[in-house]
């Protein structure tokens, strides 16, 4: 089997960088904050996570780019399970740059579908579909479940999918702050990463009892 195409290309401004290093798969990470301005002016903030190695030259204020994978996982948190999404640099060149959050947001991604569809229009009417794309990694035998946004006849489209289903799309990864409401009257603000959707390339239709089996497969 191969790995499901989990391809993330993003250019932009370093605009922080988290103090110390952590071990993930073996090996020492750093992680690192990517402000991409959107052509609507708004700027999304990704983290990017990249082994010690390759952080020479990594400093705020610096352009840089980055090729890897959109990577998941959990992180268990006051007895509830949290998912924690961040970009996983494969390869990685820091430029001078003049700061400006200017740059290039792309990810393609393939995957099954593992939750049904949530299609809604918003208070404005705005048509939107919430995906839940399982992408498989194979020689790692692991999964990251990508949160997905499809828009208008995207959202229609997908509104029809079915648990199981294969899709391959195109789109950007963008962070959305939201308030988070906690007990009583207290109210938190967090982050929100998902990818949106530009084009769906492909989707064919799959059978769930298949689907869950090759997931078993590689999560053990």
């Amino acid at each position: 089997m191969k790995n499901n195409k989990n391809e993330v290309q993003i250019f932009g401004v370093i605009m922080d960088i988290q103090p110390g290093t952590f071990f993930k798969d073996g090996e020492k990470f750093l992680r690192f904050y990517i402000g991409i301005k959107r052509t609507s002016g708004n700027v999304d903030l990704l983290p990017v996570i990249v082994e010690e190695k390759q952080t020479e030259g990594l400093k705020i204020g610096k352009h840089v780019y980055v090729e890897g994978r959109y990577s998941s996982s959990n992180k268990h948190e006051s007895g509830k399970s949290h998912l924690i999404l961040e970009i996983k640099a494969e390869t990685i060149w820091c430029g001078a740059g003049d700061g400006s959050a200017e740059g290039e947001n792309k990810i393609i991604l393939e995957g099954y579908l593992c939750k049904p569809p949530i299609y809604r229009k918003t208070p404005i009417g705005k048509e939107i579909c919430d995906l839940m794309i399982a992408c498989n990694e194979y020689d790692l035998r692991r999964t990251d479940y990508i949160p997905c946004i499809a828009w208008w006849k995207e959202a229609r489209e997908a509104a029809n999918f079915k648990v199981g289903d294969f899709v391959k799309i195109i789109g950007r990864i963008q962070s959305r702050i939201y308030h988070k409401k906690l007990s009583g009257d207290e109210v938190e603000l967090r982050t929100a990463y998902e990818v949106s959707i530009g084009r769906i390339i492909e989707h064919e239709g799959g059978s769930k009892k298949d689907f869950v089996g090759e997931l078993q497969e590689v999560s053990e």
